[in-house]
């Protein structure tokens, strides 16, 4: 073998060699956690802000139809009854109907009995809309939604205490569209600049 020759694969394999360690270096490289957690938790936190504007646009078109030809009455929790489409419970609410003569215009169904026609400012008990499995599912005092429905006053929703304020009007519709609004802004906001902080920490640190 020629001394050009011997050269020439000493070349070689130091070519290989030189390859070797940038390849390894590629390979320890180390993982910029940093910047990873920040723009994972960004998109997390607009995710979630994001699903929170779904529901609360849901919500209002929900509720819009209610808007000002509905009242609200607060009940107190009774006891449960078996529910009328699946195997699991209702709450069963006493509480009283407002003092308004437009109560008395059509029967009241309170899901428990049959429809009578009631009288305005009367205690009466009714099956809240929610469902569970024990008594701890319901809250101990809640709040229905009444509306008329072909014909018929109706229990249309029960919820927590102050879920629906003092009524459904076409101003609570338009105030619940703005949070939802404002609830998507805040979330695209909270992902882009997560995302943003965790390329400028990342250049930073590289």
């Amino acid at each position: 073998m020629t001394e050009e020759t011997t050269d020439r694969q000493d070349a070689f394999f130091a070519f290989d060699d030189e390859q070797d360690e940038r390849d390894g270096g590629r390979a320890r490289r180390p993982i910029a956690w940093k910047p990873t957690a920040v723009g994972l938790l960004g998109l997390l936190l607009g995710l979630v802000l994001a699903v929170s504007a779904a529901l609360a646009w849901d919500d209002s078109r929900r509720l819009a139809g209610y808007a000002d030809r509905s009242w609200v009455i607060s009940g107190q929790y009774q006891d449960l009854t078996n529910d009328l489409q699946t195997k699991t419970w209702n709450p069963i609410y006493r509480g009283v109907l407002p003092a308004d003569e437009a109560v008395t215009e059509q029967p009241f169904d309170s899901g428990l009995a049959d429809p009578r026609v009631p009288e305005a400012g009367e205690e009466i008990v009714f099956r809240g809309t929610q469902t569970g499995s024990r008594e701890g599912d319901f809250h101990a005092e809640a709040d229905a939604l009444l509306a008329v429905e072909e014909g018929t006053l109706q229990v249309v929703e029960t919820a927590a205490a102050g879920e629906f304020g003092d009524g459904v009007t076409a101003g609570t519709v338009t105030w619940q569209r703005v949070q939802a609004a404002l609830l998507l802004l805040a979330g695209l906001g909270a992902a882009g600049g997560g995302v943003w902080f965790a390329r400028r920490l990342y250049r930073r640190e590289h």
